[in-house]
């Protein structure tokens, strides 16, 4: 399966109280709204970040009716990374922090399977399940965005460092604007930690990190890193990026 996928029901309920996960320091609980929602559930080996593409092919029975369901109703889904269990034909437990996809193109091929585009649009955190089959459904509550304020110059620094890094480590042809980058901090961090090659894991660390001046900075180190092994040893990144950009 290209595809990751989730649950049905998608009414919201006001929620007083929210159980955290078991072992999470409350001093590094951010808090959630009290507004949480039932949301269908896609589980997969890649991270969705708020703000980027996620393209998917859908063609497990289980996500076909998922998918369906979301269609009619408001078209939206988590997706979460697998902690344990298989992408593919198996149960499996996500992440507890995840991001709500838009569906914002659906194209249905004949047999039943489908082409999906979708957008990240909010983190939110996994309460609990309630249903696993056919598909996973959870209670989820949305995550707040960042709030802080945020040095310029750091900013600065971590747009041209990532302009430098698609032009000469992945060799992208049509760069983004630079004041594009500057205008929308989180997505900035966001699109490093999609298109610099990290495993899954650390992609999930990114989008757990609450503080966007923490984000910045881990991702201005990732590209120094990055860069500095360019100029060292020639190298050249030519696998897929989980961001936007294209080669051509």
């Amino acid at each position: 399966m290209i595809g990751h996928g989730v649950g049905v029901r998608c009414g919201r309920r006001r929620s007083p109280e929210i159980s955290w996960p078991i072992g999470q320091p409350r001093e590094t609980r951010r808090l959630v709204t009290a507004e949480s929602r039932e949301l269908p559930l896609f589980p997969l080996n890649s991270v969705l970040f708020p703000s980027l593409p996620l393209p998917l092919h859908i063609f497990e029975e289980r996500y076909k009716l998922m998918i369906g369901t979301c269609a009619v109703t408001d078209r939206q889904f988590g997706v979460c990374l697998i902690k344990e269990g298989v992408e593919v034909g198996g149960p499996v437990e996500p992440f507890e922090v995840g991001t709500i996809a838009r569906i914002a193109e659906i194209e249905r091929m004949p047999d039943g399977r489908m082409n999906l585009m979708t957008f990240g649009t909010e983190r939110f955190r996994l309460l609990e399940i309630t249903q696993r089959e056919p598909y996973l459904i959870g209670q989820v509550a949305v995550m707040p965005a960042g709030t802080e304020p945020v040095d310029d110059g750091l900013v600065t620094d971590v747009a041209d460092r990532l302009l430098a890094y698609l032009g000469t480590v992945r060799q992208v042809k049509r760069l983004p604007a630079r004041d594009d980058l500057l205008a929308d901090v989180d997505r900035l961090t966001y699109l490093v930690a999609a298109t610099v090659n990290l495993p899954p894991r650390d992609r999930q660390d990114l989008l757990e990190t609450d503080s966007t001046v923490a984000r910045l900075r881990q991702v201005r180190t990732m590209l120094r890193r990055e860069l500095e092994n360019a100029r060292l040893f020639g190298q050249v990144v030519t696998g897929p990026m989980a961001g936007p950009f294209s080669v051509n």
